[in-house]
């Protein structure tokens, strides 16, 4: 038995919580957490900045913002930019930082649960999309020192690729437009090829050293 005996399987995974199942508009179900810190150009030198990522437990949809400092103020000024883009959930998950402690006291009308101390496999709803942002951004970013506008900007667009993504596995015998969190969100894949050019370049003529 001990040479030839094979190791215990893995229990079978549990079923998934009522709010990750549960049909209803996106963002009714959000889980919450910081990304970070990154760097970002400021007339004092550089500067530390955070991410704010929301994430859809239901339709896996995320909403970014930039965060100056990881205080009770700051979130609360970026959950009401939430709010006011989404429209107010009816249930947050979460870590147990310190400021998401002090914010669900402050909040009224918004069932907020925390994720078990110590176990940060409870997160995996919000933290594997982190890992998406953050894989975007190296991509993207490299080792480029941008502004918070410019970061900002670089940021919705981060949004905007993950939005896009299928949310199920696509094949050939599939209709042209997949199910994404952005096609349950307003009816449709935002994905956006258009590019600003300088004033009086004709976009469909190049040199090389436009290209560079």
């Amino acid at each position: 038995r001990r040479h030839e005996g094979t190791p215990y399987s893995a229990p079978r995974p549990p079923p998934l919580p009522l709010f990750r199942v549960e049909e209803a508009p996106p963002f009714t179900f959000t889980g919450v957490d910081f990304a970070g810190p990154l760097y970002v150009k400021s007339e004092a030198g550089m500067k530390k900045v955070w991410i704010c990522l929301y994430t859809c437990c239901v339709v896996r949809a995320i909403h970014l913002d930039l965060v100056c400092d990881q205080t009770t103020p700051a979130f609360l000024r970026r959950f009401r930019r939430f709010v006011a883009r989404r429209g107010v959930p009816r249930q947050i998950v979460s870590d147990n930082g310190k400021t998401f402690k002090a914010a669900s006291r402050a909040l009224r009308g918004v069932k907020w649960i925390f994720n078990v101390p110590k176990a940060p496999w409870w997160g995996g709803v919000f933290e594997q999309l982190v890992r998406c942002v953050k894989r975007c951004l190296r991509k993207m970013v490299g080792q480029a020192k941008l502004s918070a506008d410019e970061l900002l900007t670089v940021l919705l667009e981060v949004e905007m690729v993950l939005n896009s993504r299928p949310l199920t596995v696509v094949s050939a015998e599939d209709a042209e437009e997949p199910l994404t969190p952005s096609y349950l969100i307003v009816g449709r894949r935002i994905m956006s090829d258009v590019m600003p050019c300088p004033d009086g370049d004709d976009p469909r003529s190049s040199t090389s050293d436009d290209l560079t």
